[in-house]
């Protein structure tokens, strides 16, 4: 699912004003990025607690990484 409307929008604006052709290839990835990844906002809207997202999966992987110490 894609970003919030408005992190689109303000990637418009910026692209409709920037003449960098290095700043236009970074906003376009943050498009891609945007448009192709789960953000927080995502998350909220699908009902995950950002503070506790994958909570025992993290858990049991912190728990591995003490182990192998």
């Amino acid at each position: 699912m894609p970003a919030h409307p408005k992190a689109f929008q303000r990637i418009a604006d910026q692209l409709a004003t920037t003449t960098d052709p290095d700043r236009r290839n970074e906003l376009l990835d943050q498009w891609l990025d945007y448009r192709d990844q789960a953000t927080e906002w995502d998350a909220e809207r699908w009902g995950f607690d950002p503070d506790r997202w994958c909570e025992i999966e993290r858990a049991a992987m912190q728990r591995r990484a003490e182990g192998a110490r």
